[in-house]
């Protein structure tokens, strides 16, 4: 004889289904390391190519410092001329002879340098303050994707858990179906329960993959040799 159970499976189910849920919640804060996380930070400051390309350009900011206090030597300009002794210049005499050095100075070049120092140096500290900058941004970025990672791996255990437990549960329903202590109807919902479950799972693996690639991205290297 059949029995038609509907309501009180029905009841069942979401029960079961809960249950799971509430069983396999999981919390990232026992994952969290924050030494762990230094030492994501500490890659991505050493890989991103970014931050690289923020600490030549401070290089190099640094480096017109010098250069613009070397620029005091371009309003000296020396130069000499040698006069044999034993030349004659009936149209032009000259009353020395042998070498002759002559200094020339730019008082305009002079006056100019210190603003130019001053430039450099104003420059070399925008540099300083947006390489700062990219560094605090990779920063939080790092932790985000971190953040976020955790996430994805929690939330890939509750589907899992969850997709076991509606596996379970058809298998139950598929024999007491067999039995007849159980109706079709409900046996077909608990099928179709499962492949959502499934769903969710396969969804959740993805945002786990996803969200390590976004990482890794940040890092430049797989997330596995960073220990």
């Amino acid at each position: 004889m059949l029995i038609r159970s509907t309501p009180f499976l029905l009841f069942t189910t979401l029960f079961i289904s809960a249950f799971s849920t509430v069983k396999a919640q999981e919390s990232i804060v026992p994952d969290i390391s924050y030494a762990y996380i230094d030492k994501l930070v500490a890659t991505a400051q050493k890989n991103y190519p970014e931050v690289q390309a923020r600490t030549y350009q401070t290089t190099i900011a640094k480096s017109g410092i010098g250069k613009a206090q070397v620029g005091y030597l371009e309003a000296l300009n020396l130069s000499y001329y040698y006069r044999p002794n034993t030349s004659v210049d009936i149209v032009n005499p000259n009353l020395f002879n042998g070498y002759q050095i002559g200094i020339n100075l730019n008082v305009g070049t002079i006056l100019e340098r210190p603003f130019a120092v001053k430039e450099a140096r104003a420059q070399y500290k925008v540099a300083q303050l947006a390489e700062t900058q990219i560094s605090l941004n990779l920063t939080e970025r790092v932790k985000e994707k971190y953040f976020a990672y955790l996430e994805q791996r929690a939330q890939l255990k509750i589907r899992t858990q969850s997709f076991t437990d509606a596996q379970t549960l058809v298998k139950q329903l598929r024999y007491k179906f067999e039995k007849g202590e159980s109706t079709l109807d409900d046996y077909q919902r608990a099928v179709l329960n499962t492949t959502e479950q499934n769903q969710s799972l396969v969804h959740a693996e993805t945002g786990v993959f996803t969200t390590k690639a976004a990482l890794e991205e940040l890092l430049g290297v797989k997330l596995e040799s960073i220990k």
